[in-house]
């Protein structure tokens, strides 16, 4: 088959967002328990109906006082109370103090009526019934206040939030069982190429195995999505049709490698044309630039390229920027400071993201080329070099878009 001609004017990348963003599917909520909240997106604020603690408790071992007894404590002339019993996390002592008493107390305690702070048990001497205190202590010292961490009515968690495992932690200090979170994407995913095969198969010349389908479907499965698993669709018009009718009828998102670029064997723009519109073929960014956007009655078909790096480019650049935009996600990608290790020279004209390996604060540029999977292995993240830039000089501070 011979080449088509070449992509034409290149859609910038922010003109590439704007069409994605307009595209963003409604995906409904849902409550489910917090065993199954990580990576999710919450929907609502969430409002704690109680104080966190509800009850003042010991932040440290020793003895729960009247902070006035202890007053002129010290090495030399240590004050001396009667110990009227003791307190562990979980129990709530029976009497309160009174002047001249005092109650030992382990962390986490509740403070027993009538104290107001806590000696350390550094600072004690025990003497049978008694104790010498040698470190006074001021009203509240060692203490946690009722509410000194979360006050009932303040909202603790806004909505946007993407759930990792210390949000779950503060879902249930506030007692809730369950939360309402934003519905997961379905995304179709598929693979298209003569030349791939099922990982584990027999490989011929000319053959290679499916990299993408096995690193898109990690990626969605890590940015919270439910993925349509549709495997390897051939080269062939009515089936590769087929597969995207298919994935447009069961998924928010029909997401594809391969087929994107200029080949005579390359389909997708031509299939996209039948079942829909074509809305941009080809972006001005490097890796990546074979990337398709089109539209149809189901929703949005987005095209990767073939190319392990180029795709999983394009999936962290637009894909994740799309699917973390419908579900209302309200932070940004990680990201970490440092210093380009070595100059590198850029393509004007196209917006590059630049892998990197971080080693002692220095980014470390990989440079393999599109088809190589292994550069994104090696890397942290990636760096972002805008399209009038021609060279990033060595020493120069980058900000690192973490993986």
């Amino acid at each position: 088959m011979a080449l088509k001609a070449g992509f034409g004017r290149l859609a910038t990348m922010g003109e590439a967002f704007d069409i994605l963003y307009s595209h963003l599917p409604d995906l409904g909520r849902q409550e489910v328990s917090i065993s199954e909240c990580l990576h999710r997106v919450l929907a609502t604020d969430v409002v704690s109906k109680i104080d966190v603690p509800h009850f003042a408790k010991a932040a440290m071992d020793g003895y729960a006082v009247i902070a006035s007894d202890t007053f002129g404590a010290s090495d030399t002339a240590s004050v001396v109370l009667r110990v009227s019993g003791s307190v562990m996390p979980g129990q709530v002592a029976k009497d309160g103090l009174t002047d001249g008493e005092c109650i030992e107390i382990g962390t986490g305690a509740p403070l027993p009526a009538g104290s107001d702070a806590v000696v350390m048990v550094e600072y004690t001497e025990p003497a049978g019934d008694e104790v010498h205190i040698r470190k006074p202590v001021a009203p509240s010292e060692n203490v946690v206040g009722v509410g000194s961490d979360v006050s009932a009515g303040s909202i603790v968690l806004t909505a946007g939030t993407l759930l990792e495992p210390r949000h779950l932690g503060v879902l249930a200090a506030v007692g809730l069982s369950s939360a309402k979170v934003v519905a997961r994407p379905r995304v179709a995913l598929f693979s298209t190429g003569p030349e791939i095969v099922e990982p584990g198969g027999d490989l011929l010349s000319g053959q290679i195995f499916d990299i993408n389908s096995s690193t898109l479907r990690a990626a969605l499965a890590d940015d919270g999505c439910d993925v349509v698993d549709l495997g390897i669709v051939p080269d062939q018009p009515d089936v590769l049709e087929d597969a995207i009718r298919k994935g447009l009828d069961e998924a928010d998102l029909v997401l594809l490698s391969g087929g994107s670029s200029l080949g005579g064997g390359d389909l997708v723009v031509e299939t996209f044309e039948k079942i829909g519109k074509v809305l941009v073929h080809g972006v001005a960014v490097k890796p990546g630039k074979p990337l398709v956007l089109g539209e149809a009655a189901g929703g949005l078909m987005i095209g990767l390229p073939g190319y392990p790096m180029s795709a999983l480019s394009d999936y962290y650049i637009f894909v994740q920027a799309f699917l973390h935009r419908a579900m209302g996600v309200s932070s940004g990608p990680r990201s970490a400071s440092a210093t380009l290790a070595r100059k590198h020279p850029s393509t004007v004209g196209r917006y590059e993201f630049l892998p990197v390996r971080l080693e002692d604060q220095m980014a470390i540029p990989i440079v393999k080329g599109s088809s190589a999977i292994s550069a994104l292995a090696q890397a942290d993240g990636f760096i972002e070099i805008d399209e009038n830039t021609e060279v990033v000089e060595k020493g120069e501070a980058v900000i690192v878009r973490l993986f």
